[in-house]
């Protein structure tokens, strides 16, 4: 079958738009049908090997209500004895290369990709770029060798072989080059980027969130905020960034990335994009774009040319969905199996954790990702699309992810943490909120001795970095502090849990949880530290 770049040169546009993005024109029926066909073929790839067995026995399964009824729901920690030391001799198919992300308290998680899943994920980068580029059905606007700048990271991590698939589908001009940004730190591969692209221009910009909204703030403040360098005085770079100063001076504003570079496809990572959609459109003159994706399940869906609601490919994975109250369910028993609906069973406005199981011979069966959506229509009338559209809502259980990069922060980090500082504690909390639509943590603690906000939070900071890295680059990134403390006073949480029982709530629910407390919880916990009369701490 031709490639992309060949097509381009033959002039027929709109057969890359039918390889690439023609499964929009599929209708639900047809959609099951091809999910359907991939598992059966891949039950008989995992019936030859050790994982398979290992969740499916001996059984000779056939259709998906048996695959579905036999087979549990799987998590990570399932499959770790195989896939941390990357191992081969449990998996359906020999990997063709690895990707990792972290995992919970700062550890990676190792998932293998065959060549035909290595190919899927360039193919759906493709389509989403396309997408991201159209600005109406049929629209592809791609150029031999347009420039991607990109400042997401390199490989193992999944972004770094997205990019390396999706050179095999395109020839983009890549910057930096894909041999080049594995050779630098997250820092300087944003700074080579946009210090480049002055020369280079920007055709297609993929990058995350914040960064955007960094880089335009930085714009907005003037020149002095940014260190000259070579590449700024090449006679292109002069000329784009006199261009820009006059266009900004017209309009009578700050210079912006808008005023310096015409970007056709923007696309964003991360679980922020949506708060910080509005600020980047406006900063670089066009919408954000998304696409969803994890390490465990590869591209898994794209918005389409009017960038709202998100459809899945139905080449990526088996989908399944658990319904909110099935995994609220869980998450309080986890002896309990939940039911899993399909995605012509899907309702909307209605919460659903995601379970995937692989295509193409890599090894997850019904696995947790932990995400949580919600389906916003079941077509979309704007643009014909006959298939459930659906966006990004979180994660559910005891996770923090924070801006996209930073790896999940669970539980058992932050406790580390804490207990690290060596200030002794009674109880705490922590949960994601927002300071200027900036995530950060926000930390509630009741010290049992009186301490220095400003000691307690730098020590925890300190210690968080230690522990997750990525948490670290995040800061580095955003120039400021990603924690915010709030010291309690003394006996706070002994209050909540005495007004909780005389609300008559349950053993399990007398104690605030520790991860991601609900507005009430928070609110409380205010009110009843004003109100007690401990100790009140520095």
């Amino acid at each position: 079958m031709p490639t992309a770049n060949e097509l381009l040169r033959r002039g027929r546009r709109d057969e890359i738009w039918t390889k690439y993005c023609g499964f929009l024109d599929l209708s639900l029926d047809e959609f099951m049908a091809i999910q359907e066909r991939l598992l059966r073929e891949q039950i008989g790839l995992l019936s030859n090997c050790g994982i398979g067995r290992r969740f499916m026995g001996d059984s000779k399964l056939s259709t998906v209500a048996e695959f579905r009824e036999i087979v549990p729901i799987t998590t990570y920690e399932d499959y770790q004895p195989y896939l941390e030391d990357r191992r081969t001799d449990m998996l359906p198919e020999e990997p063709y290369t690895w990707a990792h992300t972290s995992g919970r308290s700062g550890t990676l998680k190792w998932v293998p990709y065959t060549r035909l899943a290595y190919n899927q994920l360039g193919e759906g980068t493709l389509a989403g770029i396309i997408l991201a580029s159209a600005r109406w059905k049929g629209d592809v606007r791609l150029e031999e060798n347009d420039v991607l700048v990109y400042n997401t990271p390199p490989r193992p991590y999944l972004s770094g072989v997205v990019l390396r698939a999706l050179a095999e589908h395109f020839s983009f001009h890549f910057v930096p080059s894909l041999e080049e940004t594995e050779q630098m730190s997250f820092q300087e591969r944003i700074e080579k980027s946009f210090e480049t692209a002055l020369v280079t221009g920007i055709d297609v910009l993929g990058s995350i969130s914040v960064v955007l909204v960094k880089m335009a703030e930085r714009f907005a403040e003037g020149a002095q905020s940014t260190k000259p360098s070579a590449r700024m005085l090449h006679p292109r770079a002069l000329a784009r960034l006199a261009r820009g100063w006059l266009r900004s001076k017209l309009e009578g504003r700050p210079m912006l990335p808008k005023d310096i570079w015409r970007v056709k496809a923007l696309q964003c990572g991360g679980m922020d994009t949506s708060i910080y959609k509005d600020k980047i459109a406006h900063y670089w003159g066009v919408i954000p774009f998304e696409q969803y994706g994890s390490t465990e399940g590869g591209v898994l869906a794209t918005q389409t040319w009017n960038v709202k609601g998100m459809t899945f490919f139905p080449d990526a994975d088996f989908l399944e969905f658990i319904p909110d109250e099935e995994w609220v369910k869980w998450r309080r028993d986890p002896s309990y199996m939940p039911s899993t609906v399909l995605l012509n069973q899907v309702r909307t406005d209605k919460r659903y954790e995601l379970v995937v199981t692989n295509y193409y011979g890599k090894p997850l069966l019904r696995y947790r990702t932990h995400d949580v959506i919600k389906f916003i229509a079941l077509r979309d009338e704007e643009t014909g699309v006959n298939l459930p559209q659906f966006e990004f809502v979180g994660r559910s259980g005891d996770f923090i992810d924070l801006a996209g990069f930073t790896g999940l922060i669970d539980e058992k980090m932050v406790w580390q943490a804490i207990i690290r500082t060596g200030i002794p504690y009674e109880e705490w909390s922590i949960r994601k909120e927002y300071i200027e639509n900036r995530p950060i943590l926000h930390l509630y603690i009741e010290p049992q001795d009186s301490v220095d906000q400003e000691v307690v939070e730098s020590l925890v900071r300190q210690r968080l970095r230690e522990l997750n890295p990525f948490y670290a680059d995040y800061e580095s990134m955003i120039e400021a502090r990603a924690l915010q403390v709030t010291l309690f006073n003394r006996g706070t949480f002994r209050a909540y849990m005495m007004a909780k029982q005389a609300a008559g709530a349950d053993l399990a629910h007398l104690k605030p949880p520790h991860m991601n407390a609900t507005d009430n919880d928070i609110t409380l916990l205010m009110r009843l530290s004003a109100e007690n009369g401990g100790t009140v701490p520095s």
